[in-house]
């Protein structure tokens, strides 16, 4: 008898802890991978993945935070996130993963910060449930430079080059020209401001002038990023004829891949300078200085009260002017961001088809009207067929693809929803509500035209 007691009570025991470890795995989780491999060196871009997982599907993407890592520089690209799939004992798991870019100055090691990562996943199917990691811990460590001061950065990119070009013939200058220098220093596989600024040497005798500097990236035809483009201008005034030397433009660089110093230059230029052309008239006489007209003081004042009259037109017809298109790109904002506008686009995105475009509009439009959770004003205005219509909807946004092999037409959904959002401008008895306590963008960066990652 007893035994047959311990034997039911271990089978309990055993039914109890696997219904622990279910509902420990079903909860969110994130976790963080070096991209970057092989040796680290201070100045060099290091990419880290984080993935942040949620049972089901999203409702709100996560928000990915810019922390700050002291001794490092970190930036995060505009890209879109990757949406990844896993099953974990037998739960499915939805993830969206972000790329950090950190580009340590100086070696040593760095710790990821535990920072949160705020988001809205389906706990229940249909329900809202707010989720939040913390930033998995992942540690950096990063050596220093070979023969670089200190461990400190310098440049460390997979290749630098250096071009520069002139906007004429260095030997064919007269006194008094001057001449514009364009240096274009590329690197790969590092962001253009972490490019130094290159040094113009001025030959003596010759003023220098540098602009200001021009960035930007390389990337492929599918966006991917590939290095970052540094463009600098300096123009130089030669005062007197003569020959001169501008100096070659150096750049010191490490490559991590093969582990030594490289060196990229810009080769110096000769100038040759030629003497101004004379004064054609400077060996004829001098003329007599002309003689000085008498001050004509009544067109003076006639010029002036015209001048005067000139500028208070020209200032009152600014100001109506600024005025009126105020008034116009007011009336044009309040219409682009009404309650009617946002609905249109999920009108929209229902007739074209696309799922994401749909989703996108639709969660616009409900933290708009401040319909968050959209749930509950399904629930409350949508009829049956419309609710059910929704639901199947976002199972195939946001589960595996392997169940996006037929997705749902949402051609009938816009008409339902079209029926619940008239029912819900009769009970709030405003054709444009706009709630008090209107939410913010959930990723304003990504813009109205891409989806959120739900």
């Amino acid at each position: 008898m007893n035994r047959r007691i311990w034997s039911i009570l271990l089978a309990l025991g055993a039914f109890l802890l696997t219904l622990t470890n279910v509902a420990l795995a079903a909860d969110p989780f994130a976790r963080a991978t070096l991209a970057t491999k092989g040796t680290i060196y201070a100045g060099q871009q290091v990419e880290v993945d984080v993935d942040v997982f949620a049972p089901n599907y999203f409702l709100s993407p996560p928000q990915f935070p810019l922390f700050d890592l002291p001794g490092a520089v970190v930036t995060m690209p505009d890209d879109r996130g990757l949406n990844l799939n896993e099953t974990i004992d037998g739960v499915d798991f939805s993830g969206i993963r972000k790329t950090y870019v950190i580009t340590p100055q100086a070696a040593g090691d760095y710790t990821l910060p535990p920072v949160d990562i705020p988001f809205g996943y389906a706990a229940v199917p249909g329900e809202t449930t707010q989720g939040r990691v913390k930033m998995p811990t992942l540690r950096l460590t990063v050596t220093a430079v070979p023969g670089g001061a200190d461990g400190k950065a310098g440049i460390t990119a997979a290749k630098v080059t250096i071009t520069q070009t002139f906007d004429r013939d260095p030997a064919s200058l007269r006194a008094g020209d001057a001449l514009v220098r364009t240096v274009t220093v590329q690197a790969d596989g590092l962001a253009a401001m972490m490019i130094p600024e290159p040094s113009f040497g001025v030959p003596a005798g010759v003023q220098v002038y540098v602009h200001d500097p021009v960035l930007s990236e390389d990337r492929s035809d599918r966006g991917v990023f590939l290095g970052g483009v540094r463009r600098d201008t300096a123009t130089y005034v030669f005062a007197k004829a003569g020959g001169y030397t501008l100096p070659a433009i150096t750049l010191q660089w490490f490559d991590p891949s093969l582990g030594k110093a490289e060196t990229a230059e810009a080769p110096l230029a000769k100038v040759s300078v030629a003497a101004a052309p004379a004064d054609a008239t400077a060996l004829a006489p001098p003329s007599p200085p002309p003689e000085k007209a008498p001050f004509d003081w009544q067109w003076w004042v006639g010029a002036g009260l015209a001048m005067a009259a000139l500028a208070l037109l020209i200032h009152l017809a600014a100001a109506v002017a600024g005025r009126l298109q105020a008034w116009f790109e007011e009336a044009r904002m309040r219409k682009a961001q009404s309650e009617p506008t946002a609905f249109r686009r999920v009108d929209e995105g229902c007739r074209s088809g696309d799922a994401r475009r749909f989703e996108a509009a639709i969660d616009a439009w409900s933290r708009k009207t401040g319909n968050v959770p959209l749930a509950q004003w399904l629930d409350r205005f949508a009829d049956p067929e419309t609710k059910t219509a929704f639901a199947k909807h976002q199972q195939s946004l946001y589960r595996g693809q392997q169940d996006t092999a037929q997705p749902p037409n949402l051609v009938p959904l816009s008409a339902g929803l079209s029926r619940a959002r008239n029912r819900w401008l009769e009970q709030s008895g405003d054709d444009d509500p706009v709630p008090a306590n209107e939410l913010p963008d959930l990723n304003p960066a990504l813009g109205a035209e891409l989806p959120s990652n739900r």
